[in-house]
């Protein structure tokens, strides 16, 4: 089995400094000087790595290029125990490599470095961090960071002594608290991603993560090719001055994992194919129309992620038998709702399911234009408001439920899925015993998951509304597809 992929890879001193004490490296790099042959690659995977010095004079140049060339040495020509355990063994290899040499040469003393690094086999993708060299995954056009920073700022915001805005400005940002080298032994920090085709994973020194924030990466990566979104990148920090060096590799996965044919089966393949063609044609045009299979019409159907609305869907009041019981097109306009009634206006929805023996109240899946705002005083909660159709539905959500990143203030589109709440006096909006807050991908039916009550909120939602929940793992998403 093989893994396909493109790589792009870029690296500067900067506006300010003179030397370049960053380092990276790809397996295509390396395949001629170590040999490698396509066993190894089978079984051993495709690595890639950036590193970045630290050290007076020329020190950190020295470290960052000996971390590189330990790492893929080790790597690829160590003793194999399984992707995990060999890489971590090759990471602490270019550890002690950096740290005997500093001890020996008193010029660099105290050098070090940071690493990042990535390892993709087919169905199985890792990644490896030590100091604050960082990794970014691209996925359904949102970008998240995959690595943890070690670094003084990152354990201080971890504890809530620094806000996120504080930190991006903080004199002591670049103060990191491991990299490889400093001392005798180092515990590098491992993150399993599952590779899906399509995915972008960027590696990078923190000369570019300090000048390009994440929406800035987020725009490009999805704008652009690969070679043109590491070009945007690498240059989008030399105009903000780059006061360090800028390294990075884009990685993105061409598609699923395929197996090699051998070539002498290629011409067999394609005759056998071209044959199937031919008999294929006469049959279809020459034998009586009779004797064809007839056309099977499949009714198409609403997925509850796309708001697409079928024919249907303006013509029935109540639903038929052989209609799906989760929409339909009755507009409601009160809290006691009638089983399965629903609308769809203008890609907007408001979806009600069947209410259930274990818990009659009616639940509701609206997506539309969202207010959020704190209202308490301590921001322990928020209150989101989505209106759809000129309906207003509104709930409050305690902070300590989020699982992904807090949601736009406004003018955002969120999907609100929760139970109705009997009327309130003087009030004019539904109000919502909430399950799930989602935020819609721009792929039909994919969502992900900004906060849910509990571990059974899925489940109620996929029981209730008659859906499959498809779970797609990526670090910090909680993503699903919503499929009828």
């Amino acid at each position: 089995m093989h893994i396909l992929y493109s790589v792009q890879t870029r690296t500067h001193p900067g506006k300010v400094r003179k030397n370049n004490e960053d380092a990276y490296g790809t397996v295509l790099d390396w395949r001629e000087k170590l040999h490698l042959s396509d066993e190894t690659l089978q079984q051993r995977g495709h690595l890639f790595a950036v590193a970045d010095g630290m050290g007076g004079h020329a020190a950190g140049e020295v470290a960052s290029n000996l971390a590189i060339k330990t790492l893929f040495t080790e790597y690829y020509t160590g003793k194999w125990v399984d992707p995990k355990t060999t890489l971590a063994a090759a990471i602490m290899a270019a550890n002690r490599a950096i740290f005997e040499q500093a001890q020996a040469d008193a010029r660099l003393s105290g050098m070090g470095t940071t690493l990042v690094a990535a390892l993709y086999r087919p169905e199985y993708g890792l990644v490896a961090n030590v100091g604050d060299s960082r990794a970014y995954l691209f996925r359904f056009g949102k970008i998240v960071q995959v690595t943890h920073d070690h670094s003084w700022v990152a354990e201080q915001l971890d504890n809530g002594i620094l806000t996120e805005e504080e930190a991006s400005h903080h004199p002591f940002r670049n103060v990191i608290t491991r990299a490889l080298g400093n001392e005798a032994k180092v515990t590098p920090e491992f993150f399993e991603l599952p590779p899906l085709p399509g995915d972008i994973l960027l590696l990078c020194s923190d000369g570019l993560s300090n000048q390009v924030s994440d929406r800035e990466m987020t725009e490009i990566m999805a704008a652009y090719s690969l070679d043109e979104a590491a070009e945007m990148l690498l240059n989008l920090a030399l105009e903000r001055g780059a006061p360090d060096n800028v390294t990075l590799a884009l990685i993105q996965l061409q598609g699923g994992a395929v197996q090699r044919r051998s070539r002498s089966l290629l011409p067999w393949v394609a005759l056998m194919l071209a044959m199937l063609i031919i008999v294929g044609f006469v049959v279809w045009n020459f034998l009586p129309s009779a004797s064809r299979p007839k056309e099977t019409v499949v009714p198409r159907m609403v997925e509850l992620g796309t708001f697409t609305p079928s024919p249907s869907l303006h013509q029935q009041k109540t639903p038929s038998p052989t209609s799906q019981p989760v929409v339909t097109a009755t507009r409601v306009v009160t809290p006691t709702l009638p089983a399965a009634m629903g609308a769809i206006v203008d890609g907007e929805a408001i979806v009600y399911a069947t209410p259930a023996a274990i818990d009659p109240r009616p639940l509701v899946f609206v997506s539309g234009r969202t207010g959020v705002q704190p209202i308490s005083e301590d921001d322990a909660l928020t209150s989101v408001t989505v209106e759809v159709a000129n309906e207003r539905f509104s709930a409050d959500l305690d902070k300590k439920h989020y699982v992904g990143p807090p949601p736009p203030v406004l003018g955002g589109r969120l999907s609100l899925v929760g139970y109705i709440l009997p009327p309130v006096a003087g009030h004019e909006d539904f109000s919502l015993d909430p399950l799930l807050l989602l935020a819609p991908f721009g792929e039909d039916g994919m969502f992900s998951v900004e906060w849910q009550v509990g571990p059974k909120a899925l489940k109620t939602l996929e029981d209730r509304f008659g859906v499959r929940v498809d779970l797609q793992a990526a670090p910090g998403m909680n993503i699903i597809q919503l499929t009828q």
